[in-house]
């Protein structure tokens, strides 16, 4: 029963979140439409910043089975990335089908806003980022030793220029309202990969 109120809140805060934004919804918004009182809430989360980092680990389970199914796969390590780029794509076009607008990327927006709230919360969501970060570096060290990148690549810089590139897309997708932006970014992201001459 505990556990069903608790993640009836993390659900709800999570739709909520990405209707607007983790600052426009308040613990009242959440409480209401969870049908629970403040004080249950409070019981589980501390304070509104904890709820927003169950938030925020709902949505990295959701991402790192996403990736975890296009990296797991047996295919090259650049298609592995292309795989991931088409699955993010699907994954927001389908949020938008959902909620009637394109929502900005469920980890990005959400860490940008708590890594305001303090040092912990931008501990927890870099830790995320990273993590995330490192299904690409690992790629990119594997096709470099494959031959399949310039030499010169540097995984893990590479890693998160691919990251802040798809974040920079997923924030045009939302303002444009078209997670197709998204679906498509696959070319820009091998751009990214091109050696710089």
């Amino acid at each position: 029963m505990a556990g069903d109120t608790r993640e009836r809140l993390v659900r709800v805060a999570r739709d909520l979140i990405h209707g607007s934004s983790f600052a426009q919804v308040s613990v009242e918004d959440i409480c209401k439409e969870a049908g629970v009182h403040r004080g249950s809430l409070y019981h589980f989360f501390p304070s509104k910043e904890r709820l927003g980092l169950a938030v925020l680990d709902a949505n990295w389970a959701m991402m790192a089975a996403l990736l975890d199914e296009a990296f797991g796969a047996e295919a090259p390590p650049l298609e592995r990335i292309d795989r991931f780029v088409r699955g993010f794509g699907g994954m927001i076009a389908l949020m938008r089908e959902r909620m009637g607008s394109t929502p900005e990327c469920p980890i990005g927006g959400l860490s940008a806003e708590l890594s305001a709230k303090g040092d912990e919360p931008r501990a927890h969501a870099t830790r995320i980022l990273d993590a995330w970060a490192a299904y690409f570096s690992d790629a990119l060290r594997e096709a470099r030793a494959r031959g399949e990148v310039d030499p010169t690549v540097d995984p893990h810089e590479s890693a998160l220029r691919i990251l802040a590139y798809l974040q920079g897309t997923a924030l045009l997708a939302k303002a444009y309202d078209r997670p197709e932006l998204v679906e498509h970014a696959r070319d820009g992201v091998r751009a990214l990969l091109a050696p710089s001459h």
